[in-house]
């Protein structure tokens, strides 16, 4: 039995290949199963084992990667680095700007280059790559910025679009992400602004007065966003993630935007020029910044945003299939899961309440006249969680040798609860405590006074909740709450943590035995340092066994098809499973 695999291999599943052999000649019938025995295609061999096709086409390939989220290496959920040829291939003009910036450098070909006043760092972008995305933390010595050249300026545009890739922690804050704006009408063009609400604002100006429009999403929770708007003398919309976001009526209003524009072009701030301190800074990053002329369509807009999928046909495929494992979340969750060993990693596999961290301390039954008892997980496996009730004191342990004082830290557990009233801790250690909790139906975590409020989550639903703090976070966002891998809430305050000795690591109480949790428990962890989004969504992702297979709609995530690489967007796919994607010629 041979094996075939996928060229574009970044963690790349198997497809064997049942009926090639040894000695297979050019043009023998190949038909490829999964290790399930599941048919993937068929067609015919040439020179041996390679991609695959249906019966009498030419071969493809066939790729099975692990769906992975956008700002991770080897991903292909959204994004890519914008070159021109990515808007001429649609029929479009050369962008006015285009700075993908993996450096200060317009890619346009127009030479209109970023000045990079104060050293604006780069970091880590929307393909996971270092050096692929500008990182602004709210120093208003630092400006990207193109200076205005006068009456001629190609950016004193009357009608056109805007777009960029942003990702931030950093919330309740009025801050400019990108701007031709002085904080003068007369001399203003556009800005996109935040607001303490957390939604994204974008006012353009005609010389005279101004129309805006505002996000119906929230786009502050540490993941990356594409933000594209167009503005046609008639309308002026909000394109969030590929979809139509809002949108203003600006006739009468408003005909066009101010040819007397005089502000600098910045990204990450406004006013920014090389006299001028920057305005209202940024914290975060932002990536493949663009302004053309054009009035870009929703299918525009879903092709810029797009992942390339390489692929080897030499020709535009005329088949595409897709089809996806589906994995279940929720099961025993080894050390291996994480970036390193956790000092505390709580599975409850068949009830047992060791310790699978690196501290090896066992937790103790709880006290109290409350109810305990084993129950299914996350995973619905028997005996992978506890339901408890009642006046309990929570599973208890010493506190030694977690994170203390300002050291890095991030915990969290899977918990089922219904209780919507009063305080329901599920993990607490140290004065003031590293903790959290549902109290009112809603997730919380406090350091200190510092309460730090998520969503609801007392629906009877599993749910994954973690806490990371971090002192020295150069956003100065110090603690941010997840729930199911996303980041729900974040926190500039972090207090000093006193460990407090034996029994007082408290998983189902508050850390001296009050106020227990109500509901169920299963993993549990504390980790002595800072996982990162990417990190903590790939903890919540862990899988157990395979569903049965999930045969999808190609044309709906599939973008564009050209001669060396899909174009596609898979965000609406769960990142827990893994994908088949094939082409044939």
């Amino acid at each position: 039995m041979a094996t075939i695999t996928g060229l574009t291999a970044d963690r790349m599943l198997e497809i064997e290949a049942a009926s090639v052999v040894d000695g297979a000649v050019s043009g023998d019938d190949l038909l490829l199963t999964r290790h399930d025995g599941t048919v993937i295609n068929a067609g015919n061999v040439r020179g041996g084992p390679g991609p695959v096709g249906p019966m009498g086409a030419s071969l493809s390939v066939v790729t099975a990667r692990d769906l992975m989220e956008i700002g991770q290496v080897g991903q292909f959920r959204a994004g890519r680095l914008l070159t021109p040829a990515d808007f001429t291939n649609q029929g479009l003009s050369t962008p006015l700007g285009l700075w993908p910036l993996s450096n200060f450098s317009d890619t346009s070909g127009n030479g209109r280059h970023l000045t990079n006043k104060g050293g604006v760092p780069l970091g880590v972008g929307i393909n996971g790559l270092a050096s692929t995305a500008a990182v602004f933390a709210g120093s208003t010595a630092q400006a990207a910025y193109v200076a205005d050249t006068g009456v001629s300026d190609p950016f004193r545009m009357r009608f056109g679009s805007w777009g960029f890739w942003m990702r931030s922690p950093k919330r309740g804050l009025g801050v400019d992400l990108f701007s031709k704006y002085s904080q003068v009408v007369a001399t203003s063009s556009f800005v996109f602004e935040t607001d303490t609400s957390n939604l994204l604002h974008l006012f353009i100006y005609d010389g005279a007065a101004n129309v805006q429009v505002v996000s119906k999403s929230d786009l502050f929770d540490d993941k990356w966003h594409f933000v594209v708007a167009t503005f046609d003398g008639a309308y002026l919309k909000m394109f969030i993630d590929g979809q139509l976001d809002s949108l203003v009526k600006t006739m009468p209003t408003m005909g066009y935007l101010n040819a007397a524009a005089s502000a600098p072009i910045n990204i990450g701030s406004s006013k920014g020029d090389a006299t001028t301190a920057s305005a209202s800074v940024y914290y975060g990053r932002m990536s493949n910044v663009f302004m053309t002329n054009d009035i870009l369509s929703e299918d525009n807009i879903r092709n810029l945003m797009a992942a390339s999928v390489p692929h080897g046909l030499g020709s535009v495929p005329n088949q595409v299939r897709l089809t996806v494992h589906r994995r279940k979340r929720g099961p025993v969750t080894p050390a291996s899961a994480f970036p390193a060993q956790p000092v505390r990693l709580y599975n409850f596999l068949n009830g047992a309440l060791t310790d699978e961290g690196a501290n090896n301390v066992a937790l103790a039954n709880p006290l109290g006249t409350g109810s305990v008892i084993k129950a299914p997980g996350p995973d619905g496996k028997i005996d992978h969680a506890f339901m408890i009730t009642g006046s309990h004191q929570g599973f208890a342990a010493t506190d030694a040798g977690l994170p203390s004082g300002l050291a890095s830290r991030s915990y969290g557990a899977w918990f089922k609860t219904i209780g919507n009233a009063g305080n329901n801790w599920l993990m607490s250690w140290g004065l003031p405590e590293s903790s959290i909790y549902v109290s009112g139906g809603t997730l919380r975590t406090l350091s200190g006074a510092d309460n730090l409020l998520g969503p609801f989550v007392a629906d009877g639903n599993w749910h994954f909740g973690v806490v990371t703090e971090d002192n020295s976070d150069a956003m100065g966002v110090k603690r941010k709450l997840y729930l199911d891998g996303a980041m729900v809430g974040s926190s500039t305050v972090m207090n000093t943590n006193a460990l407090q000795g034996a029994g007082k690591f408290h998983f189902g109480s508050y850390s001296d035995g009050s106020l227990p949790f109500q509901g169920q428990i299963g993993m549990g962890f504390v980790y002595a340092g800072v996982l990162t989004a990417e990190q903590v969504q790939n903890v919540y992702n862990y899988s157990s066994g395979q569903i049965e297979l999930s045969p999808k709609d190609a044309a709906g995530h599939v973008e564009a098809l050209e001669s060396g690489r899909i174009l596609g967007i898979f965000d609406q796919l769960e990142g827990v499973d893994a994908m088949d994607l094939a082409v044939a010629a």
